[in-house]
């Protein structure tokens, strides 16, 4: 049913006239008309009587106009319904994560998006980039956060933010005293790493690369699967290692590990934002993404965080 010609069929009989209900509408006597005719043929019965000055329903016009104004009323309540979604947002959210973003900003970003907005009932899963990607590519879950753009047709990428990364070791530690270390003198101390595959050592064998330093020629003190297992490796005085800021930067604020300058080498990753190229965004997911947008500069350090665990 066409809710124009509904409209019109209650113009024409609020302004007794094809002409007023024309101008009214703001079209041509014709279309009204046409409109009226077109209602007529869907209905099967005469529903205007133009046979006095003032145009007025017939008995199927009536049962009609009964019907249009009860239809009319819903689209307007649709409408107003739907305009109200602007002020409020509910619903699922489900955000998958690979684990850097999953453990650093994430858990935070959707702490306060839930406060703000208490009906959405916010979800994480963290699983490695790749599984996260196929899961948005298989509508299982509407928006990704992850630290490697892996091109593909179905997706659409987009920067979300970089996270730095820093040489950690323990207060005492000779670099401590230093603050800085060139990237050929990192090399030649035992380092703690994460597992092969992960995003933080990924840009660290990058980086020896460049400098045509060989993994093979790296002390690998210790090698362990999670960023937080290394930490508190270096916590416990088992060596030192490169980890996102993030992840260290209250125990450098609070003394208990001290953060080294790498000279000569931008030793950082870009977190970023993956969606299903065919699916349109739901306004929550949209709204979370704004969220994090204006919240991300109250999580990721302003200023080097180098040295300021010295004591």
């Amino acid at each position: 049913m066409d809710l124009r010609q509904l409209l019109t069929l209650r113009m024409v009989v609020d302004k007794g006239s094809f002409s007023h209900a024309a101008e009214e509408l703001g079209i041509s006597q014709p279309a009204v008309s046409f409109q009226i005719r077109s209602l007529e043929e869907r209905i099967g019965e005469r529903l205007l009587d133009r046979s006095g000055r003032r145009v007025t329903l017939t008995d199927a016009g009536l049962v009609v106009d009964a019907h249009a104004r009860r239809m009319l009323a819903l689209e307007e309540d649709m409408l107003r319904d739907v305009a109200g979604l602007a002020d409020h947002l509910s619903g699922p959210l489900v955000i998958g994560s690979s684990t850097g973003p999953g453990e650093l900003l994430l858990p935070q970003l959707l702490g306060g998006f839930k406060r703000e907005n208490p009906d959405v009932q916010v979800s994480l899963v963290v699983q490695d980039t790749q599984a996260v990607c196929d899961r948005v590519l298989d509508d299982e879950i509407e928006l990704g956060v992850v630290g490697a753009a892996r091109p593909h047709r179905g997706l659409v990428f987009e920067p979300f933010v970089r996270d730095e990364l820093v040489v950690i070791c323990p207060t005492d530690h000779a670099l401590a005293a230093a603050g800085t270390v060139a990237l050929a003198d990192l090399a030649l101390y035992p380092l703690i790493l994460q597992q092969r595959g992960s995003g933080v050592r990924a840009v660290l064998e990058a980086a020896f690369r460049t400098e045509g330093i060989r993994m093979r020629d790296i002390d690998v003190a210790l090698e362990l699967g999670l960023q937080q297992s290394v930490r508190v490796a270096v916590l416990d005085g088992l060596g030192i290692t490169v980890i996102s800021r993030l992840a260290v930067e209250r125990d450098v604020q609070e003394g208990r590990l001290s953060a080294v300058r790498v000279e000569g080498a931008v030793l950082a990753r870009d977190f970023s934002l993956v969606r299903h190229a065919g699916r349109t965004p739901s306004r929550v997911s949209e709204g979370f993404v704004a969220h994090a947008r204006v919240h991300l500069g109250d999580l990721i350090p302003r200023e080097p965080a180098t040295r300021r665990g010295r004591r």
